[in-house]
């Protein structure tokens, strides 16, 4: 591509507040959180709305560089080259990329203004348990959920109907060591506000390894298969029924 006219289309859409993608042999040049020179080579170069500056090699899911947002960015044309700068004061930070040829620019308005929805966190973990109480035990009656201690949020507190309350901990992923000593701890600050011995600890998770499982089984605690929810609730989308087509 013709680096002037890619110049040109860049210094537009970085005065429109475009989205841009260029794909380009470059070096870049930094100084701030710490100074480093990258040589010459093929990289992928994003500036954001905000502002965000980054640069991608062709390998790896992180930037080489970047620069956070509300940075200055500028472009010039320097000896038949491209230069985009990017700055900052508070810190003092500078970034300069030179592009010596370009392969491919877009740039674009793009619009999101939906927020992430994690699906299958813990704290589903314990909605689900709460509501369905016999993925624990038959015996299990769920009182409260993310209830506070001094050592944290309980995710599930309840009893067993005979006398025994009980201390559900979830994990959306394989339950180790740390996650049991975590249990442990819950267990006994119940006890103490409680005033009781009779508190009994569940560790409720998809998977366990192998020590933390003796740990658990060792302090008397017990150790429930449950997999995190893995679905959205699309609540305000209605499904056509098989009459409707």
């Amino acid at each position: 591509m013709d680096l002037k006219k890619v110049f040109n289309e860049l210094v537009s859409s970085i005065n429109k507040n475009y989205i841009i993608v260029l794909f380009c042999n470059c070096e870049v040049e930094y100084e701030g959180r710490a100074k480093s020179v990258l040589g010459q080579g093929d990289r992928m170069v994003i500036i954001k709305h905000d502002n965000t500056l980054l640069v991608h090699k062709p390998d790896g899911r992180s930037p080489v560089n970047w620069m956070p947002q509300g940075s200055t960015i500028t472009a010039v044309f320097e000896e038949g080259m491209l230069v985009i700068k990017a700055s900052n004061l508070k810190p003092y930070e500078e970034m300069r990329i030179n592009v010596f040829e370009a392969y491919s620019f877009t740039s674009a308005p793009l619009v999101d203004t939906e927020q992430l929805k994690l699906v299958g966190t813990e704290k589903d973990m314990s909605d689900m348990i709460y509501d369905n109480p016999k993925l624990i035990s038959e015996k299990f009656i769920p009182l409260s959920r993310e209830e506070q201690t001094e050592y944290g949020f309980l995710d599930v507190f309840g009893h067993d109907g005979e006398g025994s309350f009980i201390v559900v901990e979830c994990k959306r992923y394989t339950a180790g060591l740390d996650s049991v000593t975590q249990l442990r701890r819950y267990v006994e600050k119940v006890k103490q506000s409680k005033g009781v011995d009779n508190v009994k600890g569940i560790m409720a998770a998809p998977n366990i390894s192998s020590n933390a499982l003796k740990m658990l089984t060792d302090l008397g605690f017990e150790y429930k298969p449950v997999k995190p929810p893995n679905s959205l609730n699309h609540s305000n989308v209605k499904q056509r029924q098989i009459n409707e087509f």
